[in-house]
């Protein structure tokens, strides 16, 4: 539709509590945001390497639909659906192209605010929601006559953590009920088990993130949780190159085990690379993958705080085996044990995210805001100042960032907000990294203690 305005001339202002100028942000909708036939949708053709295609708001097409929202209805998940292509109506089979499962469409609806209407039939461009289906956000359906996945979402990894611990058995009941949906609609959330402590450890994008899950478990699951001071994501990589040349032998009675494995450990640009250049068959080749399984085995729990190791290349050129006592275990023990024996070689390091943080406000606070930035260890990427509003660009470790809000609001009247999102990884200066490492071991020895 060309109405000879631009839609970002238009600012409609209202309250969504208050029902206040609702209506005519949906009037908005229609007259100035294009219409599903003005807007070229593309998806992506899993059966010629993820090619592009052209989507047709046709409804003799194949069917393809985006779950783009879940939400806990009184009769299990509600999934809200946009048709991309094609139709979809009760007790129609469809496909998700991630978990290649089928599913019958049961009850369809077409929401209005909070209220439902059924419908039998839906087509290309509709909007509409449906029962019964246990997906997670962003998965993409079709009638099973073509393998068409939407464009998929990059989902970073969490940069911060929280132990959360239910204050009664009827919280941690909630809290496994909540945590469950939470991570079905939030690919940046996640949620586990440590291994070691055997406590819940909630992940996300930031200390907000997180507070927001923590106060819905609250207030939708009525779970109330205790929660740990938050714990920044670190990782754990190596600075140079360390040679092994390592032997597992273990005799038992009976056949034992045995494997020897040889080779280098060396920073790379990849999370992991393994590299196979063993010749003349001193690891026979069925050995070779329970090497490597045994090295990735490795990299979950790094031996400086316990934190995934990233950027690190094996590489294997030698070795030896038993005919009788080689196994895949044994190779598998082989190669912990030589990562073990050479990581702690390899000036192993820590890595600390680092976010991209902009600030804006009135350009009288700028050399405020540049003071808390600079005391955050901050690196100034840029500044710009339009019309007396200042917009100051940076990057700043995650570690530094905790409780800045309120540092900023005091420091500009509460006239500045920020926004942040990870960037990269970086080492962690010397000083820091040993107060870290200090602090890991008194903690370490308390609890033995």
């Amino acid at each position: 539709m060309n109405t000879g305005v631009s839609f970002s001339s238009r600012v409609f202002m209202g309250s969504a509590y208050k029902n206040k100028a609702v209506q005519k942000l949906l009037d908005g909708v229609v007259d100035y945001l294009p219409d599903p036939t003005e807007v070229v949708n593309e998806g992506h053709d899993l059966t010629k390497d993820e090619a592009k295609l052209v989507l047709e708001i046709n409804d003799e097409k194949p069917t393809v639909a985006l779950a783009f929202k879940l939400e806990d209805g009184r009769y299990g998940q509600l999934t809200y659906l946009r048709i991309y292509q094609g139709k979809l109506s009760r007790d129609m089979f469809i496909t998700n192209m991630r978990t290649r499962k089928d599913h019958r469409v049961g009850r369809l609806v077409r929401m209005h605010a909070d209220e439902m209407e059924d419908i039998d039939s839906a087509g290309s461009g509709d909007i509409v929601a449906m029962f019964g289906i246990e997906c997670n956000s962003g998965d993409t359906f079709t009638d099973g006559s073509v393998k068409i996945n939407m464009t998929s979402m990059h989902v970073p990894e969490p940069v911060i953590a929280l132990s959360i611990k239910p204050i009664d058995a009827k919280s941690e009941n909630n809290m496994g009920k909540a945590l469950r949906r939470f991570t079905r609609e939030d690919p940046t959330f996640r949620a586990g088990i440590d291994e070691d402590s055997n406590e819940t450890i909630i992940r996300g994008m930031g200390e907000l993130h997180l507070e927001v899950y923590v106060e819905r478990m609250k207030r939708e699951y009525n779970a109330i949780v205790e929660v740990s001071p938050p714990q920044v994501a670190y990782r754990e990589t190596v600075g140079q190159r360390a040679d092994f040349a390592y032997t597992h032998k273990k005799q038992t009675g009976g056949s034992g085990q045995f494997g020897r494995v040889c080779g280098y450990i060396e920073p790379c640009e990849q999370q992991f690379e393994f590299v196979d250049d063993v010749t003349g068959g001193s690891i026979p080749r069925e050995f070779i993958s329970s090497v490597e399984k045994g090295f990735r085995s490795m990299q979950s729990k790094g031996r400086l705080l316990g934190f995934p190791v990233v950027n690190v290349r094996v590489v294997i050129n030698d070795g030896a085996s038993h005919a009788v006592d080689s196994s895949d275990i044994a190779f598998q023990e082989a190669a912990r044990g030589a990562w073990r024996d050479a990581f702690d070689r390899a000036k192993p390091r820590l890595l600390e995210p680092i976010m991209k943080v902009v600030v804006e406000g009135p350009a009288e606070f700028s050399g405020g805001v540049l003071g808390t930035l600079m005391q955050r260890r901050a690196m100034i990427i840029g500044s710009q100042d339009d019309g007396g509003l200042a917009r100051i660009e940076a990057e700043v470790p995650l570690a530094e960032m905790f409780g800045y809000s309120t540092t900023l609001r005091s420091s500009t009247q509460g006239k500045a907000e920020f926004s942040m999102e990870f960037s990269r990884y970086l080492p962690v200066p010397a000083a820091m990294a040993e107060e870290l490492l200090t602090k890991a071991r008194k903690a370490a020895e308390g609890g033995k203690k």
